[in-house]
């Protein structure tokens, strides 16, 4: 990896980041118990009755909010019948989605959804996931998240290493809107420093068999590549090649437009290619552990030769309720970069987070 030039650290830094850190964290908590009602009751082939919160079922897990139990996960199969008004979004084995409000009947063999006055009934093996749609809540009360963030100082070399991230989701019937936040940063003391950022939306639209279509735009800073500020508008088509209960895997292809303004004080424009895979593997047991890997490949289309590359790899360990621990490596590569700039850039971060 390419040495980093970097800025020295002032005392009163670490105050503002500390503070920064509590403001960062502190409503979460609060906002998880505010924001529930408890309305939903879910009953057990074994006689067991739990009164919660529906959360998602998702890789043959029920996610349960409760008051008395913190949040549990039920196996599916060990579900004899659930009470429930919540409007749900129900993806089939095959791609195709139903939408409703589930009504009092056995799930032995299906599951019977009511909407708009008709009845649908759904083999119980052929769900693969179902998470609530918050229709009859308001705009704020409906989005959903993570945050996190890390710290890491070390006294001998008087570095600090700094990283804060976040994501935001809006979930519709056959849409899903998406924003995220990813802000590196590392101090020390000699020279000046050296920032990454990158801040996100998407729009994603599920079609049928498991299709989709998805419109991005990015702003992206890399000092280590010799980015100031890249700013890339994307459209893409894509499908859900593997969707089991432990593992999913996707592949989406498209174009991309975007301007870089570099640290040498030149700007660019250009048109790439974009083709981009993510694959999931879950470990359903408590604690939960997810292993995410995304890889994005930029070919130039209007600078021929030039090629980009994105990876990333989370390992995600649940603690405790609604909190995590993540270990992230990254890796960004540019075979034409800024003139001076390293042609790669990469590290591991380690923070904790919480999801509301």
């Amino acid at each position: 990896m390419t040495r980093r030039r970097l800025l020295p650290i002032h005392p009163p830094a670490f105050a503002i980041l500390l503070s920064l850190f509590a403001i960062f964290f502190a409503p979460l908590p609060a906002r998880a118990q505010s924001g529930d009602t408890f309305k939903d009751r879910v009953y057990l082939v074994n006689g067991d009755r739990i009164s919660g919160t529906i959360k998602e079922l998702d890789r043959g897990k029920l996610r349960i909010k409760t008051t008395t139990m913190d949040t549990i996960y039920v196996n599916w199969l060990e579900v004899d019948f659930i009470e429930s008004k919540t409007y749900l979004r129900i993806a089939n084995t095959d791609g195709t989605f139903i939408y409703g409000r589930v009504q009092k009947s056995g799930l032995t063999q299906n599951v019977r959804m009511l909407d708009e006055g008709e009845s649908v009934d759904i083999p119980t093996a052929r769900i693969a996931a179902m998470k609530p749609l918050r229709v009859d809540e308001t705009f704020w009360q409906r989005i959903e998240g993570d945050a996190s963030a890390g710290i890491d100082y070390k006294k001998a070399s008087d570095i600090l290493l700094v990283n804060v991230a976040s994501n935001l989701r809006l979930r519709e019937e056959n849409h899903e809107l998406g924003f995220g936040f990813n802000w590196n940063e590392t101090q020390r003391s000699e020279t000046d420093n050296a920032s990454r950022a990158n801040l996100n939306s998407n729009y994603t639209r599920y079609l049928r068999d498991r299709w989709f279509w998805k419109g991005s735009a990015a702003f992206e800073r890399n000092q280590e590549l010799g980015i100031d500020l890249r700013s890339l508008l994307s459209g893409s088509a894509g499908k859900y090649f593997l969707q089991t209960a432990t593992m999913r895997f996707e592949v989406n292809a498209g174009v991309a437009a975007s301007r870089e303004d570099r640290i040498d004080g030149n700007s660019k424009e250009s048109l790439e290619g974009l083709i981009h895979s993510s694959f999931d593997i879950y470990q359903l047991n408590i604690p939960i552990i997810r292993l995410s890997a995304n890889i994005s490949l930029f070919p130039g289309i209007t600078e021929e030769g030039r090629i980009r590359v994105n990876t990333d790899i989370t390992l995600r360990n649940e603690l405790f309720r609604n909190f995590f621990w993540d270990l992230s490596f990254y890796s960004s590569y540019d075979n034409q970069p800024a003139e001076g700039a390293a042609k790669d850039d990469y590290g591991v971060i380690t923070s904790l987070g919480a999801t509301f």
